[in-house]
């Protein structure tokens, strides 16, 4: 199967998932190689989360450095690309689950496309009908994509909704964690 049949496939079924249908998990390529080309999610996510970057300098004072905000924000994408792959691999086999992980990893890579064009829609959503508060649509879309990758841990890992909870928060978590130090690298205020 070619990478842009895989792709599509597989966004396709990240699509089932969303819509409460478990049997979109057959559209995703389980092995040694569809796993490595699962973090080809993150190229297709990468524009929109360097124009989100590129927003947020808007507002930017006139000294703030670009540059190196930027550069340190593209290094922090990739560590959360890579931070959390390597975190569940950890835990899985704690869980019993390690067998699970490939496909884990290959369906939750994937469904990061179609959480960023949920947030990308909440964030136009919020523009155009500001009655919710500058962050009201995002918050419900950060919620609903929660939800989702619990549902997606519970499928995957056949696991109990709590510890698909823990999964899930563990990645926001840590997705937090990257994000902050980020900032304050990117602002010089690390240390």
């Amino acid at each position: 199967m070619n990478m842009s049949t895989e792709t599509l496939r597989a966004l396709y079924g990240t699509w089932r998932i969303a819509r409460g249908d478990a049997k979109g998990l057959t559209f995703f390529n389980y092995s040694i190689s569809g796993f490595w080309r699962s973090f080809f999610a993150a190229v297709i996510v990468f524009p929109a989360f360097a124009f989100l970057r590129w927003h947020d300098l808007l507002d930017a004072p006139e000294n703030f450095p670009v540059g190196r905000y930027m550069t340190v924000e593209i290094v922090a994408f990739v560590i959360k690309w890579l931070a959390f792959p390597v975190l569940i691999h950890q835990v899985l086999p704690l869980l019993g689950r390690a067998e699970r992980y490939i496909g884990f990893i290959t369906v939750y890579n994937w469904s990061s496309v179609l959480q960023m064009a949920v947030y990308l829609f909440a964030l136009a959503l919020g523009t155009l009908f500001p009655m919710l508060g500058p962050g009201g649509f995002v918050m419900i879309a950060v919620i609903a994509m929660l939800v989702y990758g619990v549902y997606i841990a519970r499928l995957t890992l056949s696991v109990p909704i709590p510890t698909a909870s823990a999964i899930v928060l563990a990645d926001f978590l840590l997705s937090m964690v990257i994000t902050s130090i980020g900032i304050r690298l990117a602002m010089g205020q690390l240390f």
